[in-house]
C-alpha cells in the first residue's frame, strides 16, 4: 500500500484552510528520525501484519530547530494516519473533533462515520500507546465506528485497531 503524504490536501478537502501542514509535518517527522522518501513502514491492523510505503516531498531540515517536536511528533501521526484510512477504506475527513469528543477526527465514507484517535511515538512505546487510545476513543459517544492509530517513526511503523 502507497500512502503519499504530499497528496493529502487533494485527498481530504477538509483539510484545506486548516492551519496545520500535515503534510509537511509528516514529511519533517520522518526526516527527523532518519528517513528519506519514501520509507518502507510495517503495519498492523487488527493483529493483521502488512506493510505501506510511505512517501513525501522533501523539506529543508533547518525548519526542525523551529518546532516544537513534541507537536510535531502528533501532528505527523496524524497526516501518517489519514493517508492510512484513506488507502484501507477511503474514509474522508469530515471534521476535527473537540476536547471532549475522545477522539481527534471524524471520518466519513458511503454513509458510514468513523472516530479516529491518533498518538505518535518516537520510541519503543508504541504497542503501549495502541492500549491507552484505543480506552480512550472507545468513551466517544458520536454514532460511529471508533478505530486508534499509534505511528512509530523511529522504525517506521503504523499500528491500528477497531474499538
Amino acid at each position: 500500500m502507497k500512502l503519499a503524504l504530499h497528496e493529502l490536501l487533494n485527498v481530504h478537502v477538509a483539510l484545506r484552510g486548516h492551519p496545520i501542514d500535515y503534510a509537511r509535518s509528516g514529511a519533517l517527522a520522518l526526516a527527523r528520525a532518519g528517513h528519506s522518501s519514501p520509507v518502507r513502514s510495517v503495519t498492523e491492523h487488527d493483529g493483521r501484519s502488512g506493510h505501506a510505503q510511505i512517501e513525501w516531498l522533501e523539506h529543508d531540515p533547518a525548519i526542525l530547530g523551529a518546532v516544537d517536536e513534541h507537536r510535531l511528533t502528533e501532528d505527523g501521526a496524524e497526516a501518517v494516519a489519514l493517508a492510512y484510512t484513506h488507502a484501507i477504506g477511503r474514509w474522508l475527513v469530515k471534521r476535527r473533533l473537540r476536547r471532549g469528543e475522545y477522539a481527534d477526527w471524524l471520518l466519513q465514507m458511503e454513509g458510514r462515520s468513523l472516530a479516529l484517535e491518533v498518538s505518535g511515538t518516537t520510541t519503543n512505546d508504541a504497542r503501549g500507546r495502541l492500549r491507552e487510545k484505543m480506552e480512550q476513543v472507545a468513551h466517544c459517544t458520536l454514532p460511529a465506528s471508533r478505530m486508534a492509530v499509534v505511528v512509530g517513526f523511529v522504525q517506521p511503523m503504523i499500528l491500528a485497531e477497531t474499538v
